[in-house]
């Protein structure tokens, strides 16, 4: 049985695929980028061997990978076709298409895309949690019984650790099931290198690539991947036209909650507090300037409005974890 559960909150909407009470899926669109389909106008901001720079009207930064005969300065209609990708230590920025703005179609906002999204991951959507599904995420490590899979994110792409207690071969079989079942979860696409416990037979290596491709059927998305060579190593792409969700959680740090993540799910918890005194958020002074800055005036409000009560924001070095909500006695 397949369900699609629903979990939006000011500035961050969730949505994940269970199946058999499981979590098989997480999707996040996050309201202060541009999201993949999106369309919008910018001015050409400087021009390059093979495109353009791209200042939309929002003061973001986009990349037109295609050459333009306009010139700098010139007023634009594009399309996003990748979403901004936050990796440890960088941010690439969106990539987009010209289009035709001789047309006077509307603009596709984020509202209808995720909508559109959602709809495509199955059957009506029911209002439900997901949080459980990001503590996988946080640990960076998976562990099925004596089987221990770790991961990381790098520059360059993911990569996957295997270890456990005994026989190589049983290892790898578990890790091989695992890991695609975590490539599902976290929608991780780009390069991702698994390093398995090394097995000399090459017939052996050659089962676990297969029990891998089998584990993998579940997922729609297309991957290409080499074959497991002598020192365990296996290589699978897939196309990456949106952060994963490990790349959303930790934006350019390595292990480690991002400030935007923090925030959003500060807010979040305010949106869905009880009680009727006053909202007192206590966070690190980076995402307490974060919460209070300009951009985030309207997911403010929106927390406010349905916590239904007043919100103040503390920024407190000495803050635990991500910090956390209070709510005033009255």
């Amino acid at each position: 049985m397949t369900d699609i559960y629903r979990d939006d909150a000011p500035g961050e909407r969730r949505a994940a695929v269970v199946e058999n009470g499981n979590i098989v899926e997480i999707h996040i669109q996050r309201d202060a980028l541009w999201a993949l389909g999106e369309c919008g106008i910018g001015r050409i901001d400087r021009k390059t061997p093979s495109g353009a720079y791209v200042v939309a009207d929002d003061g973001s930064t986009l990349l037109l990978r295609s050459k333009i005969n306009q010139p700098d300065g010139a007023r634009i209609s594009f399309e996003v076709t990748r979403e901004a990708i936050a990796e440890p230590g960088r941010i690439k920025p969106p990539e987009i298409l010209l289009r035709d703005s001789a047309h006077d179609e509307p603009l596709i906002g984020k509202e209808a895309l995720w909508d559109a999204r959602v709809a495509s991951l199955g059957q009506s959507a029911i209002n439900a949690s997901i949080a459980d599904g990001f503590d996988v995420a946080i640990a960076g490590q998976s562990q099925l019984g004596d089987v221990s899979t770790s991961f990381q994110r790098t520059k360059a792409g993911l990569v996957f650790d295997i270890d456990g207690i005994g026989d190589a071969f049983a290892i790898n079989l578990v890790a091989a099931t695992e890991v695609a079942r975590l490539l599902r979860l976290f929608q991780v696409g780009a390069m991702v290198l698994i390093d398995f416990v090394s097995m000399e037979s090459k017939a052996q290596r050659t089962q676990i690539a297969e029990a891998f491709d089998a584990a993998s059927l579940a997922d729609p998305r297309p991957f290409e991947r080499t074959a497991i060579n002598g020192y365990g190593m296996m290589q699978v792409v897939r196309a990456r036209p949106r952060p994963s969700i490990l790349d959303q959680l930790f934006g350019t740090r390595i292990a480690a909650l991002s400030d935007e993540t923090q925030a959003y799910w500060l807010l979040r918890a305010v949106a869905q507090s009880k009680g009727f005194g006053t909202r007192t958020v206590t966070a690190q002074p980076e995402v307490a300037t974060l919460l209070q800055s300009k951009q985030w005036a309207g997911w403010r409000a929106a927390a406010v409005r349905l916590a239904g009560a007043d919100m103040v924001v503390v920024a407190d070095e000495k803050a635990a974890g991500y910090g956390h909500v209070h709510v005033a006695q009255s």
